[in-house]
């Protein structure tokens, strides 16, 4: 499920949610990738769990990536993970690409910002879906850049609350689209607690308080190497399915050891880098009570 979809789904009675969660679902292929096309950020946050890297894709892996993607029909990319998106050499390449192949394909982008000056009449002018930017200090942006984004209507300001100074909140009040979302631990290689978290973030004590991740059956990544991730919250690659193009994602997306991982979430069994990340409570339970099953 992309996060516009989700973003509207999550407003749904919980039924009828699942319902549709689960219709939406595509066994053969993932319905949304988060590809990492590039791993280089011009910014150090307290709160990012990736080491320095100065790495980008090679743009042939990434058209393979969209042209396996393309032939199981209309898809959704987030075109990063730990990087700055902005920074990748061929980005516009990249986005003009996947719209070539598919005008229905859906691209979105979360940005620090300080490249918004620069890009932002370029990725409308590709007709880019959204661009999510999480608000930053170290992001300035123009009167006319700012104007234009207020137009298109597709930049959404997303502030973290532990991050966000109260007086940023006032200052983007009347911006039309806006979310607020809680820090996350990144599979458990950050400490929330040291940045104030504003909600409970620890491990629930039973099984019924947690639910199987959405990630396993919606949204997998691929880094900037090649190598397929469960999903896109993990910084030091721990949990790697395969290596594309060795391994397609549909292999990938279908193989026993992804299964075994689902099936585990499912009895809510956490093991590995699921052990003691928060991430699954950024979205709602899909399942029904009568799909899982209690641990042992």
């Amino acid at each position: 499920m992309n996060p516009i979809y989700a973003q509207i789904a999550k407003k749904l009675p919980s039924p009828i949610y699942k319902l549709l969660a689960q219709f939406y679902m595509d066994q053969n292929f993932p319905r949304h990738l988060f590809i990492e096309t590039t791993a280089t950020c011009n910014l150090s946050c307290s709160y990012c769990p990736r080491e320095k890297i100065r790495q980008d894709m090679d743009f042939e892996l990434f058209r393979k990536i969209i042209n396996e993607a393309s032939k199981y029909g209309t898809r959704s990319f987030s075109l990063h993970l730990f990087g700055e998106p902005l920074l990748y050499p061929r980005i516009l390449d990249a986005i003009r690409y996947i719209k070539e192949t598919n005008k229905r394909h859906v691209v979105l982008v979360t940005t620090n910002g300080t490249k918004i000056n620069e890009f932002a009449e370029e990725l409308i002018a590709l007709k880019i879906d959204q661009v999510f930017w999480t608000w930053r200090t170290e992001a300035t942006f123009n009167e006319s850049t700012l104007e234009t984004l207020r137009k298109w209507g597709r930049f959404r300001v997303r502030f973290i609350k532990e991050i966000t100074p109260e007086d940023q909140y006032k200052k983007w009040s009347k911006w039309p689209n806006l979310e607020t979302r809680s820090l996350h631990n990144y599979g458990g290689d950050i400490e929330t607690w040291k940045f104030g978290e504003t909600r409970s973030r620890a491990q629930p004590s039973k099984w019924e308080f947690r639910w199987p991740c959405y990630h396993l059956w919606f949204a997998p990544a691929i880094s900037w190497n090649g190598n397929i991730l469960i999903c896109c919250s993990d910084p030091h690659q721990k949990e790697v399915i395969g290596k594309f193009p060795q391994m397609s994602i549909h292999n990938a997306w279908t193989s026993e050891k992804f299964k075994s991982i689902r099936d585990s979430h499912l009895k809510g069994k956490y093991a590995g880098i699921c052990a003691k990340c928060d991430v699954w409570k950024e979205y709602p339970d899909v399942f029904f009570k009568w799909q899982k099953t209690k641990s042992a």
